[in-house]
C-alpha cells in the first residue's frame, strides 16, 4: 500500500552562504588595493582616528550585510518563518566561509600579490622591537611563517565577528511558525 506523504522541499543555506562569502572576499581583496591606492595602511599605528573608523566600516559593513542577506532569504525560502538555530547557522556559514576566503586570500596577498606590503609590516614589527634583541631574532625567525599567521588572525578574526553577528541578527530575524499553523501542518 502506498501513502501520500506530501513532498516538504528541505532547503539550506549553504550555497547562499558560500556565494556571499566568495563575493565579500572579492570585495575585501579590492579593498586592500583601494586602500593602497589611497595610501591608507591599515598596519600603521599612526593612522589617524577618521582613517580606522572609515577602513573598519568599509571592510565590516559589507561583512554584517552579506550575514543578514543569507539570513533572510533562508527567511523567505522557509516561507517567513524562521528559529533561531537555524537564522544562526546561515549566518555562522557566511563567516566561516568568509574567515576561510578571507584568510587565504591575505596569505596569497602577502606571499605573491604584494611583498612589498609584507616587508613594511616586518620593517613595522622591527621598528617596534627597537633594540630587544630576542625580539629581534624572533621576528627574523617567523618570517617566512607570517604571512600564514596574518591569514591565519584574519580568518579567525572574521569567524569570530561573524559569530557575534550571527547570535545578534538571528534572534532579532527568527519568527517561530505559530501553534496553530504547526498543528495543521502535521497529519
Amino acid at each position: 500500500m502506498e501513502e501520500n506523504v506530501a513532498f516538504t522541499p528541505q532547503y539550506s543555506p549553504n550555497k547562499l552562504a558560500f556565494k556571499s562569502a566568495l563575493v565579500y572576499t572579492v570585495y575585501f581583496l579590492m579593498l586592500i588595493y583601494i586602500f593602497k591606492m589611497l595610501g591608507i595602511d591599515q598596519n600603521n599605528p599612526n593612522m589617524t582616528t577618521v582613517e580606522k573608523i572609515v577602513s573598519s566600516t568599509l571592510s565590516y559593513v559589507p561583512f554584517i550585510l552579506a550575514i543578514l542577506y543569507v539570513q533572510t532569504n533562508f527567511k523567505k525560502e522557509l516561507g517567513g518563518y524562521i528559529t533561531f538555530g537555524k537564522a544562526f547557522s546561515a549566518g555562522f556559514k557566511v563567516a566561516a566561509y568568509s574567515g576561510l576566503f578571507v584568510g587565504f586570500v591575505l596569505i596569497v596577498y602577502y606571499k605573491f600579490l604584494d611583498r612589498e606590503a609584507f616587508e613594511a609590516l616586518i620593517d613595522l614589527a622591527l621598528q617596534k622591537a627597537g633594540n630587544d634583541a630576542q625580539q629581534v631574532k624572533g621576528i627574523e625567525m617567523t618570517r617566512s611563517y607570517m604571512a600564514f599567521f596574518i591569514g591565519f588572525g584574519g580568518a579567525v578574526s572574521y569567524t569570530l565577528t561573524g559569530l557575534v553577528v550571527s547570535l545578534i541578527s538571528a534572534a532579532i530575524i527568527k519568527r517561530d511558525r505559530p501553534l496553530y499553523e504547526v498543528n495543521e501542518l502535521q497529519p
